[in-house]
């Protein structure tokens, strides 16, 4: 007998520029989750908002227990597609993704 093992959506990051900011879609099969970024000074290139955990509690109850997964996936996103010699600092509370050099 041939089972069939459903496809999982993989998580994706989308990122779109509007000027000197944008907005980062995270998506995955629970869900989707849309941020802001802007482009910042000094050591830092952007900072990325992707919600607070309040936030997180009542916008997407789904993806709660996933929160540092889901930040720490969207901050190595972020430098893979647009700063690749930099690294992603990450606030877990606030949601807060910081790019720096």
């Amino acid at each position: 007998m041939r089972q069939w093992m459903r496809m999982q959506k993989m998580p994706n990051v989308t990122i779109t520029e509007e000027g000197r900011s944008g907005s980062v879609s995270y998506e995955s099969e629970g869900g989707r989750i849309t941020g802001w970024w802007e482009f910042a000074g000094g050591d830092a290139v952007a900072i990325v908002s992707m919600g607070s955990a309040s936030e997180w509690r009542h916008g997407h109850p789904w993806a709660v227990e996933q929160r540092a997964g889901i930040l720490k996936f969207v901050g190595d996103e972020v430098v893979r597609q647009k700063a690749s010699s930099c690294k992603a600092v990450i606030d877990e509370e606030g949601g807060w993704i910081t790019i720096k050099h």
